[in-house]
């Protein structure tokens, strides 16, 4: 995996020690968490990290396209590092949001003419593997 603080650098971003940290640690989760979530996972060993400096940073890495930012309509944002064509499951029950290795559909043909389509994203709700498990799921 390609140095944090050189990806940065790559997409014109300075990589302070605060910007690598937050993207670094983006980087190595799955679990799509909010600003507060990274922001007290990094507060033990960053103890002068603000959540404006986690949120300004996630703006940035938005911007340059080093990450993606999910809205299951629950008051708050999640981020993804992995900005790879993808889609996304939330289960009802836990919160959990999971990645689907399955492109969102091409919707090129759905689009009035003229129209130029610059990204689609795809969310699923539902019950996970372990949630299903005595509410009628298959397991």
């Amino acid at each position: 995996m390609q140095d944090t603080a050189s990806i940065l650098k790559d997409h014109g971003i300075r990589p302070s020690l605060q910007r690598v940290c937050v993207y670094h640690y983006l980087r190595g989760v799955k679990t799509h968490p909010t600003v507060d979530e990274i922001y007290m996972a990094l507060l033990p060993k960053y103890p002068s990290l603000s959540r404006t400096t986690v949120y300004n940073t996630l703006e940035l890495l938005l911007e340059n396209d080093l990450a993606i930012s999910l809205d299951f309509g629950d008051g708050f944002l999640r981020y993804d590092a992995d900005c790879s064509p993808h889609s996304h499951f939330k289960c009802r029950k836990c919160g959990k949001v999971y990645d689907i290795f399955i492109a969102p559909p091409d919707c090129t043909q759905m689009i009035p003419s003229g129209f130029t389509l610059q990204g689609t994203s795809l969310y699923m709700f539902g019950l996970c593997d372990k949630c299903a498990v005595g509410e009628g799921g298959l397991n």
